[in-house]
């Protein structure tokens, strides 16, 4: 006899949509001021299981070029080789290693890989699911914020040592849309 075969209904895959999700950073300059930029142009992938959220898995990637803070400046300055080296190290990745609940019903704990300027460090997400729904066009559309700080020194990003802060506050917000 042949055992039968179940399929994974749970197991979902979403894209996430860069028109409708922001990443943005903070980092203080010259102790008491912020400088705030985002990131305009990336692609990512949210592999979701939901009867086993250990499973599931998240991979991005951010065109480092795409750094922008509202002064032409100061973003040229950003992608050179002080800083991220676009031409050089022109990608920004994300890989999850591991998803896990959170404390609370719609938050996630998300640990991945994070490697800038080729330099790899683990960092954790904490995730919160905002949202689900059904766009205008009817696609099922699930929302998320995330919020991790990183140490700009662990990713050879030294310059300015003491005009600027070594914590860069990352603040993320996500839209994907469930694939068929």
């Amino acid at each position: 006899m042949e055992p039968q075969r179940v399929e994974d209904h749970a197991r979902t895959f979403w894209v996430i949509e860069p028109r409708y999700t922001t990443i943005q950073f903070s980092i203080k300059n010259l102790i008491f001021l912020t400088v705030n930029g985002r990131f305009l142009d990336f692609t990512g992938m949210v592999e979701l299981d939901e009867n086993d959220i250990r499973r599931s898995s998240v991979d991005a990637v951010i065109q480092a070029a795409s750094v922008e803070t509202g002064i032409k400046r100061r973003d040229e300055h950003l992608r050179a080789a002080d800083f991220l080296d676009v031409r050089k190290y022109p990608e920004i990745r994300f890989q999850s290693t591991s998803v896990e609940r959170g404390r609370d019903r719609d938050a996630l704990v998300v640990k991945g890989i994070l490697t800038i300027k080729e330099k790899s460090k683990e960092i954790v997400l904490n995730v919160t699911e905002t949202d689900r729904s059904r766009s205008p066009q009817g696609e099922e559309v699930a929302y998320y914020g995330a919020l991790v700080n990183i140490d700009r020194h662990d990713f050879g990003i030294s310059y300015g040592r003491w005009l600027f802060g070594r914590t860069v506050r990352v603040m993320i917000q996500v839209q994907a849309t469930r694939q068929r």
